[in-house]
């Protein structure tokens, strides 16, 4: 393979996969993609663990893709009182798309209104809508809000093969007051409904499947699999190219980092980009410094009230799968206006399910569970990510310092009794049995079930903003509206480290919007 290419995209993952498939599409573009896993370059290649998308949730049980060669399989801090969260992400074509739960939620007008509020003029709803009309191939709806050609397919269940619990949940919330909605994916909706998920006819269809492989036969796409990036070579404030961890050399014009929220702000640090305290202490040699780079990490965190539950729900399950019925909502705890701020999700777990070993101890499986997500979809407290200072190289520390804010906890409180609310409706009678987590006493004691919530609270796997989008009047901004690393020609960051924050939804439909409107930015010269 020759040396020299006009683009270099590392991470062929929701972002990366996208920008490598765009740029390809002018014949006068020569474009590698670095992947670290496998790029399984047809479609028969790719196992069933990965290619069948009915079985979902990257937190309960189900996702068997979860703890296996294609899972990066990170570890981190939550807070102080869990230390050991497991942080699955995907190393293989399409990324975390290829691994993930596959719902496929937009952010709300809101989010891109913070973000405009901040200097980021060209990131309004409006222009944002237009890649993600652009990304869909919506199979409910036709209207303005959605894309009836793209390449990605979403389609929601309907009411009537809901199982017994979700049904229940979706009723029972509607007794209580909430409006019920049948797309998640309106500017301007909420309540309670069916979620939009990427898995029509089973498959998971990532950006691996739906982007990359369609692009493979084009001569000016090359993809280099099963490799990973050592560093990015600067010289007077200019990248001149990238080293893999063999030795190699490549050469490029442009290179976009789209190696995801953990593997992006990495990739700079190792090449000498980030805080010069933090890098030193680490022995990289500091070439160029922005201090927000590792900083500013977002998520949602979560915690799950669990219920043992009659094995009749086995004798019913159909292709519907374990999280397909949301309700979002705005909380109404004093220290916050912001809408949509939570989020409910009715889970299921199938007796003779074996753990996934992410959150839940091990004899919670094989036995049929019933369980209810309390999330937090607009968290206040934020984290970071540093390098891990005996071996920089290896995977690098996560601290994502959940619940630090106040408003985050009495929020998490909140939510956990409104779920368990919920769940005491005789809707739920007829499956429900004994609450397992938390123990009952700690719903009338707060001090206990704080105590339990800080011991149990975990990623809803939404990991953003390490690489943070914002103006030079910022100190945490690594890269501007554009995606332009600020201080560095010729080398951009486009994936879900540049949020400024963690949207309102689930975080792959705008992980794909981002490689969108950012490809488009690149052909206009941006």
């Amino acid at each position: 393979m020759k040396k020299t290419f006009d683009y270099i995209i590392i991470g062929a993952g929701s972002s990366g996969g996208v920008i490598a498939s765009r740029l390809s599409e002018n014949p006068n573009n020569n474009v590698l993609l670095i992947e670290a896993g496998n790029s399984f370059e047809n479609i028969d290649d790719i196992p069933d663990v990965i290619l069948k998308g009915m079985a979902t949730g990257a937190d309960w049980t189900g996702n068997q893709a979860i703890g296996t060669e294609f899972d990066w399989q990170y570890k981190a801090i939550s807070n102080p009182e869990f230390t050991d969260m497991g942080v699955p992400r995907g190393k293989l074509i399409g990324g975390t798309s290829s691994i993930n739960g596959q719902v496929f939620l937009r952010a709300i007008p809101e989010d891109f209104e913070n973000w405009k509020s901040t200097g980021l003029d060209n990131w309004s709803f409006e222009e944002c809508l237009n890649y993600y009309i652009k990304l869909e191939n919506d199979l409910d709806f036709q209207n303005k809000y959605h894309g009836n050609e793209g390449p990605i397919p979403v389609k929601r269940h309907s009411l009537d093969s809901l199982l017994e619990d979700q049904l229940s949940f979706y009723e029972t919330v509607q007794e209580m007051g909430y409006k019920s909605t049948d797309d998640h994916n309106h500017p301007y909706s909420e309540g309670v409904g069916p979620l939009p998920l990427n898995n029509p006819n089973g498959i998971r269809w990532s950006t691996g499947i739906c982007y990359i492989l369609p692009s493979l036969q084009r001569e000016n796409f090359k993809i280099l699999s099963n490799s990973i990036c050592k560093k990015i070579l600067i010289e007077n404030g200019k990248q001149i190219g990238i080293e893999l961890q063999n030795g190699e050399i490549y050469e490029s014009g442009e290179i976009i980092i789209s190696a995801g929220a953990i593997e992006s702000p990495k990739l700079l640090m190792l090449s000498g980009i980030g805080n010069k305290n933090i890098l030193e202490n680490s022995e990289i040699k500091h070439i160029h410094q922005l201090e927000g780079v590792g900083e500013n990490l977002r998520d949602h965190p979560a915690v799950e009230l669990r219920w043992n539950a009659s094995e009749q729900l086995n004798n019913n399950l159909s292709d519907v799968g374990a999280q397909k019925v949301a309700l979002r909502y705005s909380s109404e705890n004093a220290l916050s206006s912001d809408r949509l701020d939570m989020v409910s999700v009715m889970r299921f777990q199938p007796g003779g399910m074996t753990a996934d070993n992410l959150h839940f101890d091990k004899s919670d499986f094989g036995k049929t569970r019933v369980a209810i997500t309390t999330g937090l979809f607009l968290a206040k407290s934020s984290g970071n990510l540093t390098l891990n200072k005996n071996n920089p190289l290896s995977r690098p520390k996560l601290n994502y310092n959940f619940l630090n804010n106040k408003s985050d906890l009495d929020r998490m409180i909140e939510g956990v009794k409104f779920n368990y609310e919920i769940a005491r409706h005789n809707n739920f009678d007829s499956f429900r049995n004994e609450l397992i987590a938390p123990m009952p006493e700690a719903l009338e004691d707060e001090g206990l079930l704080v105590k339990w919530i800080n011991s149990n609270v975990h990623t809803m796997h939404h990991i953003s903003g390490t690489c943070k989008m914002g103006s030079l009047k910022d100190n945490l901004s690594v890269v501007d509206k554009f995606g332009r690393v600020i201080g560095i020609d010729g080398l951009r960051v486009a994936d879900c480290s540049i949020m400024p924050d963690c949207v309102r939804a689930n975080t792959n439909a705008t992980a794909i919007m981002i490689g969108e409107k950012i490809a488009d930015h690149i052909e206009n010269g941006d």
